[in-house]
């Protein structure tokens, strides 16, 4: 099993970066190789589940996810159904003022056939570009939060 973990200090409130990883149905506009996601369920702020497209060296594969999200907090992702014999994952959002946050992701997983040829010897550097393409999008975010008449 391949279990990678990441940390980042943001200065944006835990919500913005909660809400960030939260909208899956934004992740093909900035995460690399996130080719396209269906919303299949949910439950507003506590259930989302989705069908991901990904697509790395002219391979597609396609997985369903389910996350369980504790509002500003917490999100925990395991996979239904895809090319993974486990995939799992938590994102953690930690309030570090009203201003800042540190977000931690764990990922876990072990891949099948093909994908787990492509993936194991570049799994760090895929979960490096992941965090770098996340703390973009939701600096971006947070900047575009904090120009509002409301936070300023």
């Amino acid at each position: 099993m391949t279990i990678l973990t990441r940390s980042s200090l943001l200065m944006v409130p835990a919500n913005v970066a909660y809400d960030v990883v939260n909208d899956v149905a934004s992740y093909p506009e900035f995460l690399p190789a996130c080719d396209n996601v269906e919303l299949l369920t949910s439950t507003g702020d506590a259930q989302v589940r989705a069908r991901v497209t990904a697509g790395a060296k002219g391979m597609t594969y396609t997985f369903v996810t389910n996350n369980t999200c504790v509002v500003n907090e917490r999100i925990e992702m395991t996979l239904d159904e895809g090319p993974f014999e486990v995939l799992e994952g938590s994102w953690v959002f930690k309030a570090l003022s009203d201003e800042g946050c540190r977000i931690d992701l764990t990922l876990e997983f072990v891949a099948q056939g093909m994908l787990s040829r492509l993936l194991s010897p570049m799994a760090n550097s895929v979960a490096d570009r992941m965090v770098t393409a996340f703390t973009q999008r939701i600096q971006d975010v947070g900047d575009t939060y904090a120009q509002q008449p409301e936070h300023k």
